[in-house]
């Protein structure tokens, strides 16, 4: 079902979930075919950043019931969940869950993160790679960064538990539930991010909010992680990766001038020490050039997707 403007979507009252594809046609249409296998599934709205890759005529074909709209432009993970969002929350929907294309959700899954968000909270689920080890299942905001960062050593048995309910200082924007009314506290995701952080940045809000976030311990789905992120791209994320870490320190009462040069010396720097060692010259000038690019994009206030000459070089 193509969604038109001023359409009212089949979703009111219902448990949602929207799934963003990006040049990841197979990857959507798996995810949606676990989604729909559910004795009781939810409605799904697909959304397309202007893939060109044929995916939403493959779900209507497939799933005529399922909704989607093409967004006509890259509008990054902050936009392109965002524009499903407002669909959902104009529908009527009870809950939404934003969910990474590249995941596999099993049965039952969305209705139990569902149930638990009707408490008022913002709800992860455990999150396995597909070789069944953790991707996420707690985070904290590291101090000595001021950045977020997902945690699988002791300081996860330290978080606080009651029954299969975790909970934690961020949860991870692969799947994510709340309510309608929990989505109006908050805000929607802050489109400045394009991606990277922007799961992050909604968590601290939520907290500011006075809103739980919780790892449901016993609801587990599977992720690819990152799957579009290898070679090139890969050092196009390390731009996003920076400028939008200091965006968020900025943002949330960190960033102080320690705290940055830790972040550059741990998680930035490292790359281009490595390729130095390596003699390899192009990848060295190459990630500092992406460096200063998200540095002096950060300085200048210049959020959003990257710029053109970048994302060519």
């Amino acid at each position: 079902m193509c969604a038109e403007p001023g359409h009212r979507l089949p979703v009111d009252g219902r448990d949602v979930v929207v799934v963003l594809n990006y040049r990841g046609r197979a990857d959507t249409e798996d995810c949606v075919a676990a989604l729909l296998a559910d004795p009781a599934p939810p409605a799904v709205i697909v959304v397309d950043n202007g893939s060109g890759d044929g995916v939403l005529e493959a779900v209507r074909s497939r799933w005529p019931d399922v909704v989607t709209h093409q967004t006509g432009t890259n509008l990054g993970f902050a936009g392109g969940m965002n524009a499903g969002l407002r669909m959902a929350l104009g529908g009527g929907a009870r809950t939404v869950t934003v969910l990474n294309n590249d995941t596999v959700v099993p049965a039952g899954a969305v209705s139990a993160l569902a149930a638990r968000a009707l408490h008022g909270d913002l709800v992860s689920p455990v999150v396995r790679r597909v070789d069944s080890s953790v991707w996420f299942a707690g985070g904290v905001v590291n101090a000595e960064t001021g950045v977020p960062e997902h945690i699988f050593d002791e300081r996860l048995a330290r978080l606080p538990v009651d029954g299969m309910a975790r909970q934690s200082d961020v949860l991870a924007g692969c799947c994510l539930t709340a309510t309608a009314e929990t989505w109006g506290r908050i805000g929607l995701f802050d489109e400045r991010y394009f991606l990277m952080f922007e799961d992050s940045d909604l968590s601290l809000r939520a907290r500011a909010a006075g809103v739980p976030r919780t790892v449901l311990t016993d609801v587990q789905i599977e992720h690819k992680v990152s799957a579009s992120f290898q070679g090139a791209m890969g050092r196009l994320g390390a731009y996003y990766f920076l400028r939008n870490a200091l965006l968020l320190t900025r943002e949330h009462g960190g960033g102080s001038l320690s705290q940055r040069w830790r972040l550059l010396r741990t998680r930035v720097l490292p790359n281009v020490t490595a390729a130095v060692r390596q003699r390899d010259w192009p990848a060295s000038r190459l990630q500092l050039i992406v460096i200063g690019a998200a540095l002096g994009d950060h300085a200048r206030r210049k959020y959003g997707r990257a710029s053109e000459w970048l994302e060519a070089r």
